[in-house]
């Protein structure tokens, strides 16, 4: 009985419905591709931009995934070559991946610099003055009154 009412149960009808639902899902996906293609594309033409500005944020970042590759090659031949042909081909990802990850670091960096100063507080700029000996006339009373009394 529960069956009869659940609009996606269509034993009975045709399969126009499924033939329409799969058309849809390849449009969706052949729509999808076309998308990301075009992303694809600008970042490619950024993409030196891109690296310039990870260079910029993080050198460090850059240098390590160099470094990175390297120590594949040394590892595992067959596994560095893929590394490079994937770095190569996905250039524009690798940068924006490269970019991404410094600003996080510097991010993260300065959080970490501003945790560090409350825990340990802020160095203040102090102008020294002359030391001269303090006179204070109502102390040395109470002093001598001590020692008298």
């Amino acid at each position: 009985m529960a069956n009869q009412n659940n609009p996606f149960n269509n034993n009975q009808g045709s399969p126009i419905n499924t033939i329409i639902g799969i058309v849809a899902m390849v449009l969706g996906l052949v729509f999808l591709l076309f998308l990301a293609r075009f992303i694809f594309r600008i970042l490619w033409f950024i993409s030196p931009l891109l690296l310039i500005g990870a260079l910029i944020v993080d050198f460090k970042g850059v240098v390590n995934f160099v470094k990175w590759v390297i120590a594949l090659y040394k590892r595992d031949v067959v596994l560095g070559v893929v590394a490079t042909i994937l770095s190569i081909f996905g250039f524009p990802l690798v940068t924006g991946f490269l970019l991404g990850r410094g600003l996080f670091r510097k991010r993260v960096g300065k959080l970490r610099n501003e945790q560090e100063m409350r825990r340990k507080g802020e160095f203040v700029d102090f102008e020294e003055l002359d030391s001269k000996p303090l006179e204070l006339p109502e102390l040395e009373k109470r002093r001598e009154e001590n020692k008298n009394g």
